[in-house]
């Protein structure tokens, strides 16, 4: 298998960049080198050669071998054997360096449903959005949620004082758990961002007098609720069947990150992450 090492090693990187949990960041990227060993062995010679009878083959191998025990793996091994498969498939297809079909079900619950959008899905859910007061607030909820890679919580506690157009920069306040910080606000992203605060914000704000950036139709501090269904919303207009919420916003625009080249540190600072 050509460029095993460098599979194996960019899979690493994407699972430190969407903060999986040490013992995954860990065990996953072993268990896709003992894959991709396997179709080396077999005289597979890359990934675009990975059919979906190969995996079938791998995961018997796999039922076949003993444990530290001695026995069979069990199905909760071989269960996580095949999350990760399926892990490795979405980030291969995420950053954009082919597909892998992973054919294989065991009893219990394994399905695995992407909660990432594609650049092109992206594209797709901007160009949904409606040219109208509501629009152009749609438009700052992508470019503060998926533009800035904000938090949930962070985003619907965005105060009007914590956007500073003439530093191109957002504050995000400290949170349970979280440092302060800020990010960058250039481009588009910005550009939607002051249209919202400058154009939609004060309709919709109507009588009402308060600091958060996001102001629901009623004119009070939009919930992170609400904005949730607003992108739920719009990815059903976009036709896009994926179960993406805000979370997966700021997922898709860490790995677009990581795609285009932007370094693991800087990615970890711009997302807040302490490490």
């Amino acid at each position: 298998m050509k460029q095993k090492e460098r599979y194996v090693e960019g899979f690493t990187t994407w699972l430190q960049v969407l903060n999986y949990n040490k013992t995954s960041i860990q065990t996953y990227p072993i268990n896709i080198e003992r894959l991709l060993s396997y179709m080396t062995e077999n005289e597979v010679p890359n990934i675009e050669s990975i059919t979906g009878a190969r995996v079938k083959n791998y995961f018997e191998y796999l039922s076949t071998l003993p444990s530290r025990t001695g026995q069979a793996y069990k199905l909760g091994t071989l269960r996580v054997h095949l999350t990760t498969a399926k892990l490795f498939a979405k980030y291969l297809r995420e950053t954009g360096q082919g597909q892998i079909e992973v054919p294989v079900q065991y009893c219990g619950k394994t399905d695995y449903k992407p909660a990432i959008l594609t650049e092109s899905e992206i594209k797709t859910l901007y160009e949904s959005i409606d040219d109208n007061l509501l629009g152009i607030r749609d438009r700052a909820i992508l470019a503060v949620y998926y533009g800035c890679g904000v938090r949930r919580n962070e985003g619907a506690n965005i105060r009007i004082k914590d956007i500073l157009p003439d530093r191109n920069l957002v504050y995000i306040t400290a949170g349970k758990n979280y440092k302060e910080r800020y990010i960058p606000m250039v481009g588009q992203v910005k550009k939607d961002i002051i249209e919202y605060l400058t154009i939609a914000r004060p309709s919709l704000l109507n009588k009402e007098k308060h600091e958060y950036f996001f102001v629901s139709y009623t004119g009070h501090k939009m919930p992170h609720q609400s904005i949730y269904e607003r992108v739920k919303i719009l990815l059903k207009k976009a036709q896009i069947d994926k179960p993406v919420g805000l979370h997966g916003l700021r997922h898709s625009i860490a790995t677009h990150l990581l795609h285009q080249g932007m370094k693991l540190t800087d990615i970890a600072r711009f997302l807040g992450h302490a490490t």
